[in-house]
């Protein structure tokens, strides 16, 4: 009977034993699959801090950077300005918040209007010709040439009523593009102030032939 006993106690000391490695185990194995959840976690943190700076290395290697080999990109106002002076053009900008600029060029007397918030420059040619206002004939040539001159020239000519002068006056003006992605900028400017002299050219030639088709006439 004592057999018994002290072989049934041992039975239970031995599940007890097993019981109790099998919680250890468990324990164990929580604690474990905790530290590699952790590790895993960190990993992936890890890769996506990498990521992320990888991505901000490639976005700064990306900005624009100034090619010192490269002229200035300048605006279109200031851009107008230096192309005047390389074809030694002498100027004068207006005062305050005039944005006008005073040229001369051939002889002539131009003003422009620009800033570098935009890509044109409008170019005008003012007070180039004249005719009495109260000599009709003259005044009906003049208008003729101009509707002439406006379909075959470059620029665009109109003419406006000095009654205090009696006179009509006579103006051209031209609107163009104006950027530094332009080749042979400076050419460029000099036939657009060209065609302002063709103009010129254009309205006398045909007031003088109407004065000779009149004269033929008569």
């Amino acid at each position: 009977m004592t057999l018994i006993v002290k072989g049934t106690a041992l039975l239970i000391i031995l599940k007890l034993l097993i019981m109790g490695n099998i919680v250890l185990f468990a324990l164990v194995g929580l604690a474990v699959y905790g530290m590699l959840i952790s590790m895993w976690n960190d990993r992936q943190e890890n890769k996506r801090i990498k990521k992320d700076l990888e991505q901000r290395q490639a976005l700064a290697s990306q900005q624009v950077v100034p090619d010192q080999s490269q002229p200035l990109q300048l605006k279109t106002r200031d851009l107008f300005i230096d192309t005047l002076t390389k074809i030694g053009c002498q100027y004068q900008l207006g005062e305050g918040e005039d944005n006008r600029i005073f040229f001369a060029y051939q002889g002539e007397q131009f003003f422009a209007d620009t800033t570098n918030e935009i890509m044109y420059v409008h170019i005008w040619d003012t007070y180039w010709g004249h005719v009495e206002l109260y000599d009709i004939d003259e005044v009906s040539r003049l208008r003729k040439a101009i509707n002439t001159s406006n379909l075959n020239t470059a620029v665009s000519t109109v003419y406006t009523m000095d009654e205090a002068g009696s006179n009509i006056d006579v103006h051209s003006k031209a609107t163009i593009p104006f950027i530094s992605a332009m080749p042979n900028i400076e050419e460029y400017l000099k036939v657009e102030l060209n065609d302002f002299f063709r103009a010129h050219q254009y309205v006398g030639s045909e007031m003088h032939k109407l004065r000779e088709q009149e004269e033929k006439l008569k």
